[in-house]
């Protein structure tokens, strides 16, 4: 059954995308081409390459705008959100999950580094605090470039760096709040140091954060969410430093370390009660709640990035890394049994990655091929809590009981090679293509969840994909291009969730197919002195789609998928201070079934979004009032997502000495049901206990100083 909902949407993008075409038009004509300082990303080919000359949808985000937004009081996830026009909306919470890029699964990094693992934990984005960003340079759709995991897209994150000899200093404190009650608080703090010579620079930060209880617009605490995680009374600490090496004329060594710990402690949980029948249902969210193990995230992060401009008459950079992860999980509980019983999991991933590229230009020709490697090591377990002491609380306090198997230990052990050909048939019209082949080995370990239940036992499987990209770029004027191209992706489906669901697969003859995903496109941008635009539309077909059973584990692959659409931005300065800006995102995933192409499920597929600002920038202070829109959504078996839209103010004014940050979320105090409650209900029930609202108008205020 086909959704009607995506026709209104679709007419405003198309509207939104005709009128812009006008607009670059009229103006063309009226003040000619305008030069414009190129933007370096490397997102796209793995070397630095100008935006102009990439044959596909770059979005990039700098630190003016960053800034503004979280100053504004914004998370990352929240910045993506109203920047990437084809992201869907943030979630509410510490997870992504569900949050896409054009429809399908995102590859994060910082600097170059992966957060990718082969049992992805979807807090890619609970990462990095938005103070040490510098940029986010974001490649859409699939890229035969990267390995698996980036069907819809690449975001990432470049880190800031020293940028001068003398010593600076940079200091942040600010706080947000609703004026609900003393303990509806936010607060952060930040310093960073940086400096150094002419061989050496550096730049160190250290960055924390603590929030409170969260209130929806009514004024009432928000359910805390027991499935994926929320960032409410949670402390975090990010400390992060890099230097920036001169080895030589052309040789470079770039370091990164970086700490990040993001922790709940809640006060209060779910509160459950005994109906007629006996059985346990949710009533409230009450204070007084414990827990021995809540949710969290940390990780440690280090990174050496090496960069010849002369090696053998080529461009090399090779950068070896390493990341550990530990995730936990709140205690969860399924309401409707007479047994109140809790668990929460424990997830850790170590990786050791290795990249080497190499870049070499002719006259008209230029190509960089390359090796990629990683060793990805998983583990987990699950900590089971006293049923007597928490049916006796109504779930508030939570005593670990027993400390059990999870999901099998995972190894994989992944080599690729790469190839990318660039060759300028005029000086305005250019093709690109390439080719990349992947190996993958993964080890599943003997595996017993308790001393009750039955043994899994392990085994090996290899898988091997060869992946195809190519693409055209035209120079239309000096600020504009158009071009198209074909790419394809890679996912791998979560082999832990798969092998580890019960005692019957034998991981030898069993094996779990990837999933290769093909992507189209044709796009154009135009970037002007006052006025600047990009739109893209595109098609991705998978072959397989993963298949969930009841209990969330995963059956297998199952029907084919597909997803296409089409995204655009516009930007305009009215006059030297007034801009003008918008956004949409048409999208449409479809699962094939029984009955043809049917609309995908809503605890998968994105929704249509479109954004809209205006904004006053002076010497003295900026502001900007800005708006998100996430449209109804409604699948083929009628579960629906219902949308909303949500304005922000943001701005800052300069003082003498430093500046003062401000913003209001939420500013109408819209009442709404986060994205990612709604699709919670779908997947874990349709009760009270996944109602995440979201947060009613909030205050923001912050001092910022640079000397």
């Amino acid at each position: 059954m086909k959704s009607k909902k995506g026709i209104f949407p679709l007419t405003l993008v198309a509207v939104a995308v005709t009128s812009a075409f006008s607009i670059v038009s009229t103006q063309a004509q009226a003040e000619g081409y305008a030069e414009t300082d190129e933007k370096m990303v490397v997102v796209s080919s793995r070397t630095p390459k100008a935006i102009s000359d990439i044959p596909g949808t770059v979005w990039y985000i700098d630190a003016e705008q960053i800034e503004q937004e979280y100053r504004g009081g914004k998370n990352l996830d929240e910045i993506l959100a109203v920047t990437i026009p084809s992201l869907d909306v943030q979630s509410g919470g510490r997870t992504h999950t569900g949050q896409n890029l054009r429809g399908r699964s995102i590859m994060v990094m910082i600097d170059g580094v992966s957060l990718q693992s082969v049992r992805s934990i979807s807090r890619q984005l609970d990462s990095i605090d938005p103070f040490n960003i510098a940029r986010i340079e974001v490649l859409s759709g699939a890229s035969s470039i990267y390995g698996a995991g980036a069907s819809g897209g690449v975001i990432n994150i470049v880190t800031k760096k020293s940028n001068s000899d003398e010593l600076e200093f940079e200091t942040f404190v600010g706080g947000t709040t609703g004026f609900n009650s003393g303990e509806d608080l936010d607060y952060k703090i930040a310093q960073s140091v940086s400096g150094g010579n002419d061989s050496v620079k550096g730049r160190a930060a250290v960055t924390y954060t603590k929030t409170q209880a969260y209130f929806d617009a009514d004024g009432d605490i928000i359910t805390p969410d027991v499935t994926q995680g929320s960032t409410q009374f949670n402390e975090t600490v990010d400390v992060l430093g890099n230097l920036q090496i001169d080895l030589a004329d052309s040789q470079r060594l770039n370091l990164l370390a970086q700490y990040y710990d993001s922790q709940q402690d809640s006060p209060y949980g779910l509160y459950f009660e005994k109906d007629a029948n006996g059985n346990y249902q949710f009533v409230d969210v009450r204070e007084g709640y414990s827990a021995e193990r809540q949710q969290g995230t940390e990780r440690i992060m280090v990174s050496a990035a090496y960069n010849n401009d002369d090696f053998l008459s080529h461009q090399f950079i090779a950068e070896l890394s390493y990341r550990m992860e530990e995730h936990t999980y709140t205690p969860y509980t399924r309401a409707g049994r007479q047994t109140l019983s809790f668990s929460s999991s424990r997830q850790k991933t170590d990786v050791i990655s290795l990249k080497a590229v190499m870049n070499k230009s002719f006259d008209s020709l230029s190509f960089t091929y390359g090796i990629d490697g990683y060793l990805d090591k998983f583990d987990s377990d699950q900590a089971l809590y006293d049923s007597t002491v928490t049916g006796n609380t109504g779930g508030l306090v939570n005593v670990i009981d027993e400390i059990t198997g999870r999901y099998p230990g995972v190894d994989t052990e992944a080599l690729a090679t790469f190839i990318q050909l660039e060759y300028a048939i005029t000086n305005d019209w250019s093709i690109q293509g390439g080719t990349r082949y992947q190996y993958l080995n993964t080890k599943i370990s003997d595996f017993q969840k308790n001393a009750a239940s039955d043994f899994v036992p392990g085994g090996e499987t290899d898988y091997a994909e060869t992946l195809f990209n190519f693409g055209t770029i035209y120079q239309l004027s000096e600020s504009s291009q158009v071009w198209a191209n074909f790419s394809q992706g890679f996912d791998l489906a979560n082999p832990a969730k798969y092998y580890g669901k019960d005692a019957t697969v034998n991981v030898n003859d069993s094996k779990l197919e990837g999933i290769k995903t093909d992507g189209y496109e044709i796009g154009y941008r135009n970037e002007l002195d006052d006025l600047s635009f990009q739109t893209a539309l595109y098609y991705s077909y998978s072959d397989g789609s993963v298949e969930y059973a009841d209990d969330k584990s995963i059956k297998g692959i199952s029907d084919p998928l597909r997803v296409y659409g089409a995204e655009a931005e516009v930007k305009y300065w009215m006059t030297d201070n007034l801009q003008l800006g918008t956004s949409g995102h048409y999208v449409v995933s479809e699962e094939k079934g029984d009955n043809g192409w049917e609309d995908l499920a809503a605890m998968e597929a994105s929704t249509t979004k479109a954004t809209a600002w205006v904004g006053w920038n002076d010497y003295d202070y900026n502001m900007k009032l800005q708006s998100v829109t996430m449209f109804d959504y409604k699948d083929a078996d009628d579960r629906k997502l219902d949308g909303y839209t949500v304005f922000d103010f943001v701005g800052s004014y300069q003082l003498p000495f430093g500046s003062l940050g401000f913003g209001i979320k939420n500013l109408l105090n819209e009442d709404y049901s986060t994205v990612w409650s709604q699709r919670a209900r779908h997947w874990y029930g349709d009760s009270d206990m996944f109602e995440y609202k979201g947060r009613g108008r909030t205050f923001t205020l912050n001092y910022q100083v640079k000397y």
